[in-house]
């Protein structure tokens, strides 16, 4: 099963000047690296799309050859502001890839086989999400351009679908989902806030767009609050804030990662080795 990963450099601009080399944080690359290889093991091939200096920098470290399926180049639209919708590219990404594929997030290690998990689904993640008002507030809320309309058929009683991992197995599904998501994000006149909208245009959407075309979302979890006691999946997320600030943690982190990649792929040892 196709599996991909999807990495954007436009945010990182957002706060960093033109001319500033794209980084990313050490235990950053060493997820994604381990996130790979887990894929490959276990699931399948696992693409990587990047836009042109994501990928210059995946190859200036020499990490190119992680991702079996290949490494292709997408564009996102200019109408689109990064630094609001900080994953949009991963919606183009989504765009380009045919059914059935999984959307992997780079800070998400899948430990095992999870054909059989999705298989009969149209659409599956890891778990749905509550609509807590302080993240999904009201649709009338969101800050869109004038002409804009949200679809009278889009329910707002729906529960959201946390899409840090999202199987697609529905083409047709796929698509009005893409390109109902790209609509909103190139119509929205927000400038600063990077939570409602983003959060709004991949995740509340998504469950939307699949009530309306009677899609049942299937989720390894019901909600957020199940996955403590599970060994399928690691997901950084708000870990990630005490890595960033505890240098302690962050060196035996570190540490774990590469003795855990080299013992599942040994020929990655020289490479990581000199990863800052």
């Amino acid at each position: 099963m196709l599996g991909f990963h999807t990495l954007w450099t436009a945010p990182f601009y957002v706060k960093n000047s033109e001319d500033t080399p794209y980084s990313m944080q050490d235990y950053e690359v060493l997820t994604m690296i381990l996130s790979a290889i887990m894929w490959r093991k276990n699931n399948g091939p696992i693409v990587l799309y990047g836009d042109r200096k994501a990928l210059e920098y995946i190859d200036s470290l020499g990490l190119s050859f992680i991702w079996n399926g290949g490494i292709k180049e997408i564009k996102v639209s200019e109408k689109i502001d990064p630094g609001v919708f900080w994953a949009a590219a991963k919606l183009f990404a989504l765009k380009e890839v045919e059914t059935p594929a999984v959307m992997v997030d780079l800070d998400l290690i899948i430990w095992k086989r999870i054909v059989d998990y999705v298989a009969g689904t149209d659409l599956c993640a890891i778990h749905r999400e509550g609509l807590f008002p302080e993240v999904y507030p009201d649709t009338h809320t969101l800050n869109m351009k004038p002409g804009y309309s949200f679809d009278p058929e889009w329910s707002e009683e729906v529960m959201p679908v946390n899409t840090c991992m999202l199987y697609m197995g529905d083409g047709d599904l796929k698509k009005y989902y893409v390109d109902s998501a790209i609509d909103f994000m190139e119509n929205c006149n927000e400038h600063e806030d990077n939570l409602h909208h983003m959060v709004f245009a991949e995740q509340r959407l998504l469950a939307m767009c699949a009530e309306k075309y009677g899609k049942v979302v299937s989720s390894f979890f019901p909600a957020s609050m199940d996955i403590a006691n599970q060994d399928i999946f690691t997901h950084l997320w708000g870990y990630k804030n005490i890595l960033k600030f505890n240098y302690e943690e962050r060196e035996k982190f570190v540490k774990k990662m590469k003795d855990r990649i080299v013992a599942e792929c040994p020929e990655c040892g020289n490479m990581i080795a000199d990863i800052k």
